[in-house]
């Protein structure tokens, strides 16, 4: 149990996470319970550790007590431990730690209790698809997308079970709203893509991607035909803003992208250089949100619409285990001098597009 993901595990304790942070790593058993933890740094006593909260939350107490506990075993007395955030640093003294240590043992053995709970923290877990099949299989339907409780008790109050509707084919005679989460169950069960509504979808298109640190954006990666083509935005941020506008605007072509955000992180260079508005307008004007056209007219056999479970489903290979989330350490350890953090980020990207492309061209076949 890595205390990295504490709260994932306090909502799930068989949370695998998809993604292992830098920092050096260590194992120890605490009160019978098997934890995983890590720490940046020790340096004459002083253990650095670094948590990517803005605030210093109550659950770092937890990692704080099991970094000291592992030098105290190992014979290595500490002085204290320094606890880095995004909005500062915190000095915590030994003496800190003990005052807490029977809270911090009672939290700790909460943990021990297994449970298996499907939730937001699913999003970031390596066995989310074969638990949601499972819960489904258990008649568990609100692991479904779009097929949420409230809606399953709106059929249970017709006297309708949500497998039954599908199986005897009864979708399209119920009320617009149910069609769509019932297709979602269906595809599913069925393992089969099912078209909900025919879309067209753009031919002559420009991939794009955008990474984010903190309200920065970052990174744009573009993939035209089979080339990748990125513009960082960190050192001579205008100079690479202004080439990347010019590259957009001459070619003239539908930009494709996965969800809003890469839409809002373009917009938002509109504020920022105000002498480039025009041209992002233009730019901005012509682009496609891929995720909504799947979201309206497509059911997939998957357990999350997004683009790492889709793509996958059709066959994408990720080259990198990194995701959203993900990009925020690596790139503030970038920003502490690891260029290789910054290499698995491009990486990263380039599979985002990649990835977006291999979904929009195998719709084209169904």
């Amino acid at each position: 149990m890595d205390l990295l993901y504490y709260e994932n595990f306090k909502s799930c304790s068989y949370f695998v996470p998809t993604y292992k942070r830098q920092g050096s790593y260590f194992d120890i058993n605490l009160n019978g319970l098997n934890v995983e933890a890590n720490f940046e740094s020790i340096n004459n006593g002083v253990v650095k550790i670094v948590r990517m909260g803005n605030n210093f939350k109550k659950s770092y107490w937890l990692h704080i007590y099991t970094v000291y506990r592992y030098f105290k075993d190992k014979g290595e007395p500490i002085k204290r431990i320094v606890l880095e955030t995004s909005n500062g640093s915190y000095e915590i003294n030994v003496s800190d730690i003990l005052l807490r240590e029977k809270w911090i043992k009672k939290e700790l053995n909460k943990l021990k209790s297994t449970k298996k709970v499907h939730g937001s923290h699913c999003k970031f877990c390596k066995i989310k698809n074969q638990c949601h099949l499972e819960f489904l299989r258990e008649g568990d339907y609100s692991v479904v997308p779009n097929l949420s409780k409230p809606m399953i008790e709106d059929l249970k109050n017709m006297n309708l079970d949500p497998l039954t509707v599908i199986k005897t084919n009864q979708i399209e005679k119920l009320d617009k709203r149910f069609k769509k989460p019932l297709y979602n169950l269906k595809s599913l069960i069925e393992n089969q893509v099912y078209v909900i509504d025919k879309h067209s979808l753009p031919e002559d298109y420009i991939v794009f991607d955008v990474e984010t640190y903190l309200n920065k954006d970052f990174l744009f990666g573009f993939l035209e035909n089979e080339t990748y083509i990125p513009f960082f935005l960190g050192k001579n941020a205008y100079k690479n803003a202004v080439k990347m506008v010019d590259f957009l605007y001459e070619r003239d072509k539908v930009l494709l992208h996965y969800d809003k955000n890469d839409l809002t992180a373009l917009k938002k260079l509109s504020s920022k250089y105000p002498i480039l508005r025009d041209k992002l307008n233009k730019i901005s004007s012509r682009t496609c949100d891929l995720y909504e056209i799947i979201r309206k007219n497509y059911s997939l056999p998957v357990v999350s619409y997004s683009l790492k479970d889709i793509s996958k489903y059709f066959g994408f290979d990720w080259k990198t285990e990194l995701n959203g989330f993900a990009v925020i350490p690596e790139y503030k350890s970038y920003l502490n001098g690891n260029k290789n953090a910054l290499k698995n980020i491009f990486k990263y990207n380039e599979d985002d597009c990649r990835a977006t492309k291999l979904v929009l061209e195998s719709l084209k076949t169904i």
